[in-house]
């Protein structure tokens, strides 16, 4: 793939978006991956979630080392979370593209241009791409987080299931936000507003750009404080799905699967932790999907054994 942009697309604006909390530390290497963009032209708008620390200063520096860059910096007055701070940040954003960036994520020098180009090439509205995933220590690949060659396959009844684009991996075109409109704050959906966005997108019409180059790094910064949000964001992610079940663009077996699915997920969660919160989920993951046999299976093994447990928390 072309990793500079073509005449065409040269000149093009993209509003780079990040919203902060807690930035500090990681803000700057960041912006460092901004300022090594090919392509050059950028506005930046940073929104800083309501929290004191040096990141307006941060991003006066760098204004003062890019004089030339548009560079927005807004501050909540109070939290207001992650989905209100990105949509703070689109509304201030003036470019013809807005390009996702959290404040602890990288870019390549390739991400900007590989994205406008595949956006005006192919004449679609979303593009994204796997991300490489790191560590603060400076380890990285880790794992590479996308699609599968199944999940393209199945696109778009496969974002429904699983969420496989992560925010700073994405771009979107100003002219179809304007008509996909801002995310969802609603606190059921907390921690997995970006998946509703893109199923939403779906729903519109939109069209998707896939590119198999890995231009983004995801800092996967604290495990245990992931492995802390895994209950939440599975029941925020079933709010999500049951959110749109209503929908006549998804297929109503791809919902029903991808809902049991969550449902499991969930379960396998509880399952050493809170053995009848497991039993429970199982039960409510057959209702979605009465054919699950794996689901089944592990049904009778969990009432089989449940006894057992019941008698060690007695004693």
């Amino acid at each position: 793939m072309n990793n500079h942009s073509s005449d065409s697309t040269r000149s093009c604006l993209v509003s780079i978006i990040i919203p902060c909390y807690k930035a500090e530390k990681e803000l700057p290497e960041a912006l460092q991956s901004v300022s090594e963009q090919i392509h050059t032209e950028w506005e930046l708008v940073v929104v800083n979630d309501g929290w004191e620390d040096s990141t307006e200063k941060i991003v006066t520096d760098f204004q003062a080392i890019h004089p030339k860059q548009k560079i927005k910096y807004i501050k909540h007055p109070k939290n207001r979370g992650l989905g209100a701070t990105r949509n703070t940040a689109m509304a201030a954003a003036t470019g013809d593209y807005i390009a996702f960036l959290d404040h602890d994520d990288l870019w390549e020098k390739n991400h900007l241009s590989i994205g406008v180009e595949t956006l005006s090439t192919e004449g679609t509205d979303i593009y994204y791409s796997t991300v490489s995933v790191f560590d603060s220590t400076g380890k990285s690949d880790y794992w590479l987080w996308g699609p599968t060659s199944e999940d393209l396959l199945q696109f778009p009844n496969s974002i429904f299931a699983r969420n496989f684009i992560q925010p700073s991996a994405a771009i979107i075109t100003k002219l179809f936000l304007q008509r996909l409109g801002t995310m969802d704050t609603d606190p059921k959906l907390h921690l997995c507003e970006d998946h509703d966005f893109w199923i939403r997108a779906v729903i519109l019409g939109g069209k998707f750009s896939y590119a198999p180059t890995v231009t983004s790094k995801y800092r996967y910064s604290n495990p245990n404080a992931q492995t802390a949000k895994t209950e939440l964001m599975l029941k925020n992610d079933l709010h999500v799905q049951k959110k749109h079940l209503a929908s006549s663009v998804f297929p109503k077996s791809v919902v029903r699967n991808a809902i049991a699915n969550n449902y499991k997920r969930l379960s396998d969660y509880y399952w050493k932790k809170k053995h009848l919160n497991s039993l429970f989920c199982l039960c409510v993951s057959l209702y979605w999907k009465p054919t699950d046999t794996s689901s089944i299976r592990q049904l009778i093994k969990g009432l089989f054994y449940w006894p057992i447990i019941f008698e060690k928390l007695r004693s």
